[in-house]
């Protein structure tokens, strides 16, 4: 269970390092699906395939499981 929240915090601050760069709704987007309050079809369809990028890069499936 200590890996999920070592996982959680690295995904905190990756999200937080994201926002800095301009990349605001990107982060959010990631987050929130992570955290199952939407859905990758919830996300605009402009930034769909960027937001499925950065959820593989971080571990997740296309709900925001850890895979």
């Amino acid at each position: 269970m200590r890996w999920k929240h070592r996982l959680a915090r690295l995904l905190v601050l990756w999200s937080i390092s994201l926002a800095k760069g301009g990349e605001t709704m990107l982060a959010v987007y990631v987050m929130m699906i992570h955290k199952g309050v939407i859905e990758l079809n919830d996300v605009p369809p402009q930034s769909r395939e960027k937001v499925r990028e950065v959820l593989e890069l971080g571990g997740m499936d296309v709900n925001g499981n850890i895979v």
